[in-house]
């Protein structure tokens, strides 16, 4: 079975290879003008590190709103079963007390 690609690793896939080229053009620029452009190198790291850092708040919020789901698709189906226990639970009592002549 092959595993679907999602969006989000699409892009830090995307962001990895563009900060390395991004490296590598930097490093190239460095060796022959003795000098970087520090206000972009600044701006490229803010915003890749901005835009990690929104998709693991996404990833975040998407886990928790699944696990509050999970959680209260539980706690639904434990009061259910513990209706249906109490349901038969009072059955058999009516059925032993009602042959025993107990309820008329």
């Amino acid at each position: 079975m092959k595993k679907q690609k999602r969006t989000m690793d699409i892009i830090l896939i995307f962001i990895a290879v563009f900060l390395l080229a991004f490296i590598v053009i930097i490093l190239v620029l460095y060796y022959i003008t003795g000098a970087i452009p520090d206000t972009l190198c600044t701006c490229v790291f803010t915003v890749c590190g901005g835009e990690c850092g929104i998709m693991g708040w996404i990833k975040t919020t998407k886990e928790r709103q699944r696990e509050r789901q999970c959680e209260l698709e539980d706690r639904k189906y434990q009061e259910d079963m513990e209706k249906q226990n109490d349901n038969s639970f009072e059955k058999k009592h009516v059925r032993i007390g009602g042959s025993c002549g107990f309820f008329h």
